[in-house]
């Protein structure tokens, strides 16, 4: 506000100044020149200090804009997940009912039958996630989601598990590993909730490894086949900053 108020001084004096341009005919020639100086160099200034102050206000929009993409993006993830929370649980109901048991506190560990392996999968899975976002045990967390991928490879959660893994391998600095993780989820569930996050870190994989060619594909990638996903923003943000 501030920096608006300043600019529409600066604005007005030199409006001012633009309309005082006339010379008096009666000085001598000597003393117009010196005049005409003046004011060209009076209006300099103000233009010079009126372009100042947009960049200024340019660069406070700039500072403003990221501030609100940073929150938006943190909120469509919050969103995201909360939706994948909810998409579980349905799932998890469906199972059950599918296979006849009622889903309440009394019904909801069966023993025996095909529905105890779903149950030991929700449990193995839902130990893992809770291990890394809840208790922050996250070596263990690794190793449960290891465990889930070998003995349910094929399953609801699958694409989720790998992210996850490939998440936790990335923040220890496995690189190798978690492109391994990012990299099955992508070519094996393009559909997933978590394929467009798995390819922007694909993306800074290769930026970490100095592959700039590879990141830039992967994140023109993100833009085109997820344009309205908030990843595809993150994408065009390191997009940029490999220019």
């Amino acid at each position: 506000m501030k920096n608006l108020i300043a600019l529409g001084l600066l604005v007005a004096v030199g409006a001012q100044a633009q309309t005082a341009t006339v010379v008096d005919v009666s000085h001598s020639p000597e003393q117009r020149v010196v005049a005409l100086e003046q004011r060209i160099q009076q209006q300099s200034r103000i233009q010079l200090e009126m372009q100042q102050y947009i960049d200024t206000l340019q660069q406070e929009v700039n500072e403003l804009r990221g501030l609100t993409e940073t929150h938006s993006y943190r909120l469509n993830q919050m969103l995201q997940r909360q939706r994948e929370l909810y998409q579980e649980i349905d799932k998890r109901f469906t199972i059950l009912q599918t296979q006849g048991v009622q889903p309440t506190a009394q019904a909801s560990i069966p023993v025996t039958g095909d529905s105890s392996q779903v149950l030991s999968m929700t449990q193995l899975y839902d130990s893992a996630l809770s291990l890394a976002l809840k208790d922050k045990k996250f070596d263990q967390a690794i190793i449960q989601f290891q465990r889930y991928l070998t003995e349910f490879p094929k399953t609801t959660y699958t694409a989720n598990a790998h992210y996850w893994l490939g998440q936790l391998l990335f923040n220890q600095g496995k690189l190798t590993q978690a492109q391994q993780q990012f990299s099955d989820l992508v070519n094996n569930y393009p559909d997933s909730s978590k394929a467009a996050d798995a390819m922007v870190k694909l993306g800074k994989i290769a930026q970490d490894n100095k592959q700039l060619a590879k990141a830039k594909s992967f994140y023109l990638k993100v833009i085109k086949q997820y344009p309205s996903k908030s990843a595809a923003q993150i994408a065009r943000t390191r997009l940029n900053s490999l220019k």
